[in-house]
């Protein structure tokens, strides 16, 4: 009588004990993508205020895309100075980031309304484009692009003189 008493309350406490782990691997997971969510919407921010300050001051269209792309390619360390230093196998990002950074340009500069139009056409909504970029390379590279502006850092040994 007494063995069973004991053993249903040891089965108590393994099901306590399971419970908890399953409450607490949810938890970790749940927090690590708030995490990851965060930092991501933190790199997003950073990334296109850079290249919206850009495209503000710069007048002329090729160049304020080009400049910002080099900036960002610069901010992932795919180059050092100048978008020809991409290889061809790059040419697909270049050409799926264009469109962020000549949605960002008519932010600043949107063109003028057409001889009898009321009103311009509002320009293309740069996070909208960066969101498209976003979902065709996760699913073209199978992980987030904002994935590429992490870089390890190894640790850096303490020494005492």
């Amino acid at each position: 009588m007494v063995d069973n008493l004991i053993a249903r309350l040891q089965a108590d406490c393994t099901a306590a004990e399971t419970a908890e782990r399953t409450v607490r691997a949810d938890y970790e997971a749940r927090l690590k993508k708030a995490e990851t969510a965060r930092a991501y919407a933190w790199r997003r921010l950073n990334m296109l205020s850079e290249m919206a300050r850009i495209a503000a001051a710069e007048p002329d269209c090729e160049l304020a895309v080009e400049q910002q792309l080099v900036a960002l390619f610069r901010e992932i360390g795919w180059i050092e100075g100048g978008l020809g230093e991409l290889g061809e196998s790059a040419q697909p990002f270049v050409s799926r980031l264009r469109p962020i950074a000549e949605a960002l340009y008519a932010q600043y500069h949107p063109l003028p309304a057409a001889d009898g139009d009321s009103a311009a056409e509002p320009p293309p909504d740069p996070i909208t484009a960066f969101r498209a970029f976003e979902t065709w390379y996760e699913v073209d590279r199978g992980q987030p692009f904002l994935q590429a502006f992490e870089r390890y850092v190894p640790p850096t040994p303490l020494v005492e003189f």
